[in-house]
């Protein structure tokens, strides 16, 4: 193995992705020790390293990785190689770091592509999630929620895309503005704490913002753009998005196990209670039920059943369940 990075006392790409293999001499390593010692630049340049590794192993063709023993066959077959199983890979042929290095990694178009590579997190219904960012960004994922983001933030803006319900608290970074897109709207942020519920298929959008400042650009109405404070929600109404002032708890009572039945016809709420108890509901009558409700809330922790008895009180409809299939079919 060629040495000649330790005897100059330099510590280059090339280094650090043979010792991220495994493949650095014992010289090698010390070098890199002492490197980092030295400044929070070079612990960043570090790190930034193994993210880009990381994102090679994820991507890299299948014939440099096929058949190496400390890869699962599924992996392989799959190419789905999570971040906490490639911490514990080792061994990699060195050639494959060498490979990168020259290809990828002083290649300001690979970086693009990285930003550009999409993953998806879908929560099935009836389920709930927390996601962490990369950036640090904490994101509370409701059911049915379908949220894109790429493999690695552009240097210049942080975007992400949102179908269903979430809850994001957003890291503050002035340099690296973040966005989420829907369909209805981009919602633009530097730090700060809101939700929001983007139901393209029913055509419900909702944003209510609980701490800092965002601004939405409407896509429905060309050159509409809302500035909202906390305690504001953005609701779309005829097409349109309307911006009303509301508590901001009553736009995360989700969170906490909570629905919100404020607001809602009938056929949304059957909606919610879908998504809430991953249940098929099914209308079958010949007029859809009025709810007499203008507010208030449901315990998903007490059941389907529970729920339905409760909106009964408020709107004149039956139900039975069908055992075969375990749908609710509203009479």
């Amino acid at each position: 193995m060629d040495n000649k990075k330790t005897h100059n006392n330099t510590v280059d790409s090339e280094l650090l992705f043979r010792f991220f293999n495994n493949a650095a001499t014992e010289d090698e390593e010390n070098l890199i020790d002492g490197w980092l010692r030295e400044s929070q630049e070079h612990k960043e340049i570090y790190s930034n390293a193994r993210d880009l590794y990381e994102a090679f192993l994820m991507t890299a063709p299948i014939g440099m990785i096929e058949g190496h023993p400390a890869i699962p066959e599924n992996v392989v077959r799959k190419k789905n190689i999570l971040r906490t199983t490639l911490r514990a890979i080792s061994g990699i042929a060195a050639a494959a770091a060498i490979f990168f290095c020259s290809s990828y990694i002083t290649d300001y178009r690979y970086e693009n592509r990285l930003a550009n590579t999409m993953n998806t997190i879908y929560v099935p219904a009836g389920k709930s999630m927390d996601y962490t960012l990369s950036d640090g960004t904490v994101i509370k994922l409701n059911s049915g929620a379908r949220l894109q983001y790429p493999m690695a933030f552009a240097k210049d803006i942080r975007e992400v895309r949102l179908d269903g319900e979430a809850y994001f608290d957003v890291a503050n970074n002035p340099e690296q503005p973040f966005i989420v897109r829907t369909f209805a709207s981009d919602i633009e942020v530097l730090g700060t704490e809101f939700n929001v519920n983007a139901d393209e298929e029913n055509k419900m959008f909702s944003t209510t913002l609980i701490e800092g400042s965002v601004k939405l650009t409407s896509k429905l109405n060309p050159g509409r753009e809302i500035f909202m404070h906390p305690d504001q929600t953005v609701r779309l109404i005829d097409g349109k998005l309307a911006l009303e002032n509301k508590s901001s708890k009553a736009g995360i009572r989700w969170t906490k196990g909570i629905l919100d039945i404020s607001g809602l016809t009938f056929t949304e709420l059957m909606k919610k209670l879908e998504l809430a108890f991953g249940t098929n509901i099914i209308i079958d009558c010949k007029d859809i039920p009025e709810l007499e409700y203008t507010s208030g809330e449901l315990w998903i922790n007490e059941g389907l059943e529970s729920a339905l008895k409760v909106i009964q009180k408020g709107a004149d409809f039956t139900y039975v369940k069908d055992r075969r299939t375990g749908s609710i079919i509203i009479k």
